[in-house]
């Protein structure tokens, strides 16, 4: 009997994502993951950039405070939204994240917006 074949044509995305997350145990972690990131976005883009870009090296909480100098436990509640990090700390999570921190001042000039931006450390 001939086998039946399907194609990926016509499927809609919602469908072949349900698939992959049957088919992959490593897919629905990432799945989960970034669903938690677009959320905690919404109240906390610094804690979400920070968390995004740890899963995107592939850092562990721990690995990233070691190198920071910081305890796991202020990275979790940095990464949580629960804790509002020092300027110090900032720059020492985006070097070991391969990145640079900068900071901007805002104002409003006669309507119109103006900001002036500075790196920091």
């Amino acid at each position: 009997m001939a086998r039946e074949r399907h194609s990926a044509v016509g499927r809609n995305a919602a469908d072949a994502a349900a698939g992959r997350a049957a088919r992959s145990e490593e897919y629905r972690a990432a799945r989960d993951e970034y669903a938690r990131i677009r959320d905690l976005r919404e109240s906390n883009p610094i804690a979400a950039h920070l968390r995004e870009r740890r899963f995107e090296l592939g850092l562990t909480q721990q690995e990233v405070a070691t190198a920071a100098g910081t305890s796991h436990t202020a990275i979790s509640r940095l990464e949580s939204g629960t804790h509002t990090p020092n300027l110090e700390t900032l720059r020492k999570i985006a070097s070991v994240l391969d990145e640079e921190l900068f900071v901007c001042f805002q104002r409003d000039v006669d309507g119109e917006i103006e900001r002036d931006f500075a790196a920091v450390g």
